[in-house]
């Protein structure tokens, strides 16, 4: 994910026939809207039946029902695919079921129930948006030049799941089709005569929408609005409850507070729910920082000293490892001191990421100075699928970190690669993101279990360089910033995670706090506001 901006993707298509008379395709440049009747489409009940001739995954929907056979995988998983826009793959080792669901690029982990003999059951959304309300979506159509023509499509709130669009395709100057990759919704439809009417498609599920023309200036991206409540007299962030509801802090999704292990706060706005996954942009790329500890621990990685190319000479060749890169560590890709140019802009364009960062130009010596950067934390997530051999990444996240954290809600972006990618938008929710933080500020304890040792946490918290053309040159530590609130004439140490549109963990040990903020600020310059709801409305309640 990029950690400032969203991209935008344009498909080019040469129109293949004639203009109709009175609908050429140029009359529908500009922004169009509408909104898709039913709440909640492609909403599924999922079925499993582990019987020991046939084995099948059913999926449920509002008006279809789509039954896969599941077949082996490896030895270890049984695994369902429907044509290239679903896997189901299943994990029965170890006596627990663990199941993801992968649709374009979002792998959900899917909570499974027993409900009979060889039966269980869940339950899984296709889209965020829409669980609490009827989804509007927004879409742009241009004309590129010489009958050439693209889409791009935006769901009002992009918190939820921003799109990207590919495979676009104009026939007849009349009939539209494309499908969206991060989700893969297959959309098609028809240019009418004052509307475009599209169909979106998953598995065997549809649910249309009458798209009519709105100027780009009308469009209310992000523009749900939070219902002022009575608040007890005793709360003591009033202050701050009511500087969201009438939006001095604007788009603010959610604030969750916990401290000596407790939660204090826990408040939701905008139509999000405690149990909405937020998508957290770059503030994933702490959860790689855990991940690389973590395999250290279990002896797949002898230490964050280890080189780099010695996880990709052999099988990208083609990589020119001089000029430093073949001194770069893993150390360096976690204090983003690599010097690699991997700029998401640039390798989330290409077919293979991996390969373009690797190939990324050198902006510096490996440790002499940061520079922000997501191929970083991106290359760990191939480096760990590597050593993991017969286990896929995902699993091992869910075994050794987000099972015994109990968090089992989430959902996490993939690279083309089809792995985990650690450069970004993983979906939690808040109170998960707490879990996540107190795992830290308990240096890597949990009420049951150790899942981190106490000096990996001490590593990710060091200060190893500062981040060069950030706002405030912020000290970095392994994928965690740091940064210094002045309150009451006190410094108080923040360590956190950070995403793009305002998503915050804050791990404040002094005051023995952490604390999640999500938001929806993404183009309104307002992506830093949780560090001044943090300043000026958190601290000075906790600080003596």
């Amino acid at each position: 994910m990029r950690t400032l901006s969203s991209p935008i993707l344009w498909l080019l298509i040469m129109s293949m026939a004639a203009c109709t008379p009175n609908q050429t395709p140029s009359e529908y440049r500009g922004g169009w809207a509408g909104t898709i009747q039913e709440s909640n489409p492609f909403s599924f009940s999922i079925d499993l039946e582990l019987n020991a001739t046939d084995p099948w995954v059913r999926f449920t929907g509002k008006d279809t029902v789509t039954i896969l056979p599941l077949q082996a995988e490896d030895s270890k998983y049984l695994v369902a695919r429907f044509e290239d826009q679903l896997t189901f793959r299943l994990d029965t080792n170890g006596g627990n079921l663990t199941a993801f669901v992968h649709a374009g690029h979002h792998l959900s982990h899917l909570p499974l129930e027993p409900t009979g003999p060889n039966a269980w059951s869940g339950h899984w959304d296709l889209l965020i948006e829409g669980t609490t309300t009827s989804p509007t979506l927004y879409l742009s159509m241009d004309s590129l030049g010489q009958d050439q023509y693209g889409v791009s499509t935006f769901f009002k709130e992009p918190s939820y799941h921003y799109m990207w669009i590919n495979d676009f395709l104009l026939q007849e100057d009349r009939f539209l089709s494309f499908r969206e990759i991060r989700s893969n919704i297959q959309f098609s439809g028809e240019l009418k005569e004052s509307r475009i009417d599209l169909t979106l498609q998953f598995l065997l599920e549809k649910t249309d929408v009458a798209m009519q023309r709105m100027p780009y200036d009308e469009w209310d991206i992000g523009g749900y609005a939070t219902t002022a409540r009575e608040l007890p007299p005793e709360q003591p962030f009033a202050d701050l409850i009511r500087a969201v509801e009438n939006d001095t802090l604007e788009r603010t999704h959610a604030v969750v507070i916990a401290q000596g292990g407790e939660v204090i706060l826990e408040e939701y706005f905008d139509n999000f729910l405690s149990s909405t996954p937020h998508d957290t942009r770059s503030m994933s790329k702490s959860f790689a920082s855990t991940a690389l500890g973590l395999a250290i621990e279990d002896g797949l990685i002898s230490s964050e000293n280890e080189l780099m190319m010695d996880y990709f000479s052999e099988g990208y060749p083609e990589v020119d490892w001089s000029e430093g890169k073949d001194r770069i560590t893993l150390h360096h890709l976690l204090s983003m001191t690599s010097g690699l140019d991997g700029n998401e802009g640039h390798y989330q364009n290409q077919e293979d990421w991996t390969a373009a960062v690797l190939n990324s130009e050198m902006m510096h010596a490996p440790g002499d100075t940061g520079r922000y950067r997501s191929g970083n934390p991106h290359l760990i997530g191939p480096i760990l699928t590597s050593v993991l051999e017969n286990e896929r990444l995902e699993f091992y996240l869910h075994r050794r970190l987000f099972g015994p954290l109990g968090i089992t809600n989430y959902r996490l972006q993939t690279s083309h690669e089809d792995v985990p990618y650690f450069g970004g938008g993983w979906f939690f929710t808040p109170m998960d993101l707490v879990k996540f933080g107190q795992l830290y500020l308990n240096q890597g304890q949990t009420q049951a279990e150790r899942l981190l040792p106490k000096a990996w946490v001490e590593k990710s918290f060091l200060q190893y360089n500062r981040l060069e053309g950030t706002k405030d040159n912020n000290a970095y530590g392994y994928l965690f910033w740091h940064y210094t609130y002045p309150v009451k004439g006190k410094g108080i140490v923040s360590i956190e995670g950070r995403g793009a549109g305002g998503q915050y963990l804050f791990i404040i040990p002094e005051l023995d706090m952490v604390a999640a903020i999500t938001s929806g600020n993404y183009r309104n310059g307002k992506i830093f506001q949780p560090e001044r709801i943090m300043e000026e409305f958190i601290l000075p309640k906790l600080v003596k």
